[in-house]
């Protein structure tokens, strides 16, 4: 059985990388340089990724955070003194050319919606063709991590900008686990704002709006949850009330550790201070005094278990007195989820369908992703979905 995974299948399998499209709106309101040229390609003039902002403060807020993550994490890139930039996930950004003119070599990872989008818009603005890559990926599956970086035989400088905190605890774990493999084998570091990032926005919001920040970034969270439909902030790796010791447990659990850089030691000046009093600057910059950025290498006194082997995905469909019996192999994330949105689809067409029985002896991993697909199924059909021979580690899906 194949069926072709369009556009719309990857999007709603993958809402979260909406959350893309408004930072490069974020970015291009702050006064970023390119910025507003992707927003234009993106045909995303009128802003509608940011409607969801109640109010003009709300959308700075967010543009300073943006802004800074983004300029620091130029800046850093670039002092490590590596030579090949992977950007996981690199979304809409115009990190490529940035790169690229300082003659860094650039390899963007991001999930098929947005690569497929995005690549024809980069190379059309670049001057430097010949040094940028895109691959389609899944943070949380290592062998297209593997595969897309087979043929780069220097040592990588791995960037994780705003991904993080929308995985729940498993997959924060997975792409922990991929990213010390890459680093095995390439060598290089992991350079990521993810695990103070709820503290960076809150520092900034409070140091810029004073006592009504709390409202402001109430609005900015439900914002997020709105387009990426995945919970925030809800694993070990994002830092809670500045206690770190959670991310560093799970970095040495798979053999890293990490040095923390303060931001305010690191941050250029913004674009977006144009848009600031000369108070709000200040206390900005006084507040970023407690926000680090974390530089992972490899830590050679913890050796972690080898990855296993991925199965790859496999999936077949029969369909006897109006239930569809599936059977799932391998891993459900976000290369494979669409094509079982799409096959239910396609399904539905061409039978009446009123329940679903999924055979799940041979499934090994299942993301958000793939729990998103299938409570779609469940809400549509009258007899829901059941599961069989599920393993104790997928207790996402005996949830539905």
């Amino acid at each position: 059985m194949n069926h072709a995974v369009d556009y719309s299948a990857q999007a709603r399998t993958n809402p979260v990388f909406l959350t893309a499209k408004t930072a490069i709106c974020l970015m291009a309101r702050a006064g970023l340089a390119d910025a507003d040229k992707i927003v234009r390609c993106l045909k995303l003039e009128d802003n509608q990724p940011l409607q969801s902002m109640k109010d003009s403060d709300t959308i700075l807020g967010n543009a300073i955070v943006v802004e800074a993550k983004y300029r620091t994490m130029c800046r850093l890139i670039e002092d490590c003194g590596l030579r090949v930039c992977v950007d996981l996930p690199c979304g809409y950004t115009p990190k490529a050319l940035h790169m690229t003119q300082k003659g860094l070599r650039f390899v963007g990872l991001d999930l098929p919606v947005v690569v497929q989008e995005v690549a024809p818009i980069i190379r059309s603005l670049a001057a430097r063709h010949e040094l940028i890559n895109f691959f389609e990926v899944d943070a949380t599956n290592y062998e297209s991590l593997a595969a897309a970086l087979k043929n780069f035989d220097e040592p990588l400088c791995i960037s994780t900008e705003g991904m993080m905190m929308y995985l729940t605890e498993d997959e924060a774990d997975a792409v922990v686990a991929n990213v010390r493999n890459l680093l095995e084998v390439h060598g290089g570091c992991w350079i990521t704002p993810d695990p103070e990032v709820k503290l960076q926005f809150i520092l900034t919001f409070r140091s810029v709006f004073g006592e009504n920040f709390l409202e402001k970034l109430e609005t900015t969270g439900n914002a997020a949850m709105k387009q990426s439909n995945v919970a925030n902030f809800s694993n070990s790796f994002i830092v809670d009330a500045a206690d770190s010791f959670a991310a560093e447990n799970l970095l040495a659990k798979h053999g890293l550790k990490a040095e923390r850089i303060n931001l305010a030691e690191h941050m250029p000046e913004l674009s977006v201070y144009r848009q600031l009093t000369s108070k709000q600057i200040l206390q900005f910059k006084e507040a970023m005094r407690r926000c680090h950025y974390w530089l992972i290498t490899l830590d050679d006194a913890r050796k972690p278990q080898a990855l296993k082997k991925q199965t790859p995905f496999e999936m077949s469909c029969t369909v006897e007195n109006g239930i569809l019996r599936m059977t799932l192999r391998g891993r459900v994330d976000s290369l494979s989820a669409p094509k079982i949105l799409t096959a239910w689809e396609a399904e539905k067409v061409s039978n009446v369908i009123d329940g679903v029985e999924i055979d799940c002896a041979e499934l090994e991993f299942i993301s958000s992703a793939g729990v998103r697909v299938l409570s779609y199924m469940n809400e549509d059909c009258k007899r829901g979905v059941k599961f069989f021979n599920a393993k104790p580690s997928l207790s996402q899906i005996n949830c539905l």
